[in-house]
């Protein structure tokens, strides 16, 4: 497999094994909270479509995840197991456990605390100027800051369980992690047949609260496997805790600053682009996701740990090596998935979706937003890798000061693209097209500060490789729609036939140009399933 480095006395193809062996455990499971997910969003669109109830849960939803990803999402992940890592790697479990309870303690009393501050606040932060629905109907601004007040508290559940998660990262155990999505989407199910019929919208609501719990349920056999023991301390004046705080803290300014730019700026301008268009961008955001939580997301998880120590042991090459093999497997993957999307973005949409209040008006609505969000699938999946090569050096700085300057990027584009057709603008389709071009500049100059800082990222190999995947993928595109064209079939089996006809050339047309990684990413990964830990 392409995601390859050497790890002090091991040899590089035991860390290829390891991370190849992560990335399918992660990549399968993973591959079970997106069926979960769509069958999640089936329910849904069932029952609300993409009416004004689901743009006010949508716009809910987007401030607690906001708190959600600062303080016990990405933020606390790309602190915590660099340093939780190297207490794991020396031995010490009385020190791991006790900074493992410390932080435990202190992002609850935080995520808790602010919590419960926002959803006093919860009507300003949606009727303000600024807010996330401030061109909503009074009657759904006052709907949406009531559906915030129940999210708030799912935040604090999965504080909890993301704290857990990544300390089994850490350990190298993937599966139950992987797995807790799946609960989520469970949950809100569960309060979308049982609940809603009941208690309307706010049945999802309290689905996702259910669906918080699960996450953290499933996750607590894996703490008591590797011997997690929570203390009551704070112990605020630990060093190793402050190094969390200070690697944390830079790192929470950018997730703030990146989900405001997505959530935030898609409720706020989108709640003025008419009724539909949040809950639409919603739709396709999740759509665009699903390649890029099975391409970027589940390599970048993978590889973390590898990277940490490889940069703890200060090895410039195997680091070097280690982003260039993620990059390039992430590009092989991504670049045909975000062709597919493209050409097979709408009969997915109305063979997911439709039926009951979700109609081919409501399909048309997010397959326009699903095509301005095929850039951001390539980007985000490449932003992935790049953001944890800084975190693993314990540099959460540079991707701050770096934010600054996209987020500003995206605000612009935003507003600039996102205006109406009248006015010359592509409506909620610039909203994505904004955010894939801010998060594409985003990983170049991440990328091109790694080059000066490392000596080079191997820059031109990973060209070369994704101009040969980019050409391989499009003659994938030609021949999907040919296929359609010509046999003019059904809406599923143009899926089935389609996708089955693009992937073989793909593939056919990947070994012509050489494209290396299309014979080496199967045979490292089954390589990684089948060799056991050294």
């Amino acid at each position: 497999m392409a995601i390859s480095a050497g790890t002090g006395g091991s040899k590089p193809a035991d860390s290829s094994n390891r991370v190849a062996r992560s990335t399918v455990i992660v990549m399968g499971g993973l591959t079970a909270s997106i069926v979960f997910g769509f069958l999640r969003q089936r329910v849904i669109a069932l029952r609300f479509g993409t009416g004004a109830e689901l743009d006010a849960f949508t716009a809910a939803n987007g401030v607690p995840e906001l708190l959600f990803t600062m303080l016990a999402g990405g933020a606390l992940a790309f602190a915590f197991i660099p340093i939780y890592t190297q207490l794991l790697t020396e031995g010490d479990d009385t020190e791991s456990n006790l900074l493992l309870s410390r932080v435990f303690n202190t992002i609850l009393l935080l995520i808790g605390g602010l919590g419960l501050l926002l959803a006093i606040f919860a009507p300003t932060l949606v009727r303000a100027p600024w807010g996330v629905g401030p061109h909503f109907s009074h009657e759904i601004q006052a709907l949406t800051a009531q559906l915030m007040r129940v999210l708030f508290i799912s935040t604090v559940i999965f504080a909890a369980s993301s704290i857990l998660t990544g300390a089994l990262h850490a350990h190298q155990h993937f599966l139950l992690p992987a797995l807790a999505p799946s609960m989520y989407s469970a949950g809100i199910i569960l309060g979308a047949l049982f609940l809603s019929p009941q208690l309307g919208i706010f049945g999802l609501a309290w689905g996702a609260v259910l669906g918080a719990g699960l996450h953290l349920l499933i996750q607590l056999p894996g703490a008591w496997r590797f011997r997690m023991r929570w203390r009551f301390s704070l112990g605020w004046g630990d060093p190793l805790l402050k190094s969390v705080a200070v690697l944390m803290a830079p790192r929470v300014i950018d997730l703030l600053m990146a989900r405001a730019s997505i959530d935030w700026i898609n409720a706020n301008i989108g709640s003025g682009l008419g009724v539909g268009r949040v809950s639409a961008l919603r739709y396709a955001f999740q759509l665009m996701n699903t390649p890029w939580t099975l391409i970027g997301t589940a390599i970048g998880i993978a590889v973390f740990p590898t990277m940490s120590a490889l940069a703890a042991r200060r090895d410039v090459a195997a680091q070097r090596r280690a982003l260039s093999g993620a990059l390039r497997a992430i590009l092989t993957l991504a670049l045909p998935a975000a062709v597919a999307l493209l050409v097979l973005g709408e009969p997915v949409i109305g063979f997911l979706f439709e039926g009951g209040e979700f109609t081919q008006q409501s399909t048309d609505l997010v397959y326009y937003a699903l095509q301005f969000y095929v850039l951001a699938l390539l980007s985000q999946s490449v932003l992935e890798v790049v953001v944890r090569a800084f975190a693993a050096q314990k540099d959460t700085l540079t991707p701050l000061i770096v934010s600054f300057f996209t987020t500003a990027l995206n605000v612009f584009l935003a507003i600039t693209l996102a205006r109406s057709f009248l006015d010359g603008g592509l409506e909620h389709g610039g909203l994505a097209l904004a955010n894939g071009i801010a998060v594409g500049v985003e990983a170049l100059i991440g990328l091109t500060i790694l080059h000066f800082r490392w000596g080079g990222v191997d820059a031109r190999r990973i060209l070369i490789n994704a101009f040969k995947a980019a050409l391989a993928a499009g003659t994938m595109g030609a021949a999907i729609y040919a296929f359609a064209l010509v046999l003019q079939p059904g809406r599923l089996m143009l899926l089935l036939g389609g996708a089955a006809t693009g992937a073989v050339v793909y593939v056919l047309t990947a070994l012509l140009l050489g494209l290396q990684e299309v014979r080496t990413l199967p045979v490292s990964i089954l390589r990684g399933l089948l060799k056991r830990e050294s």
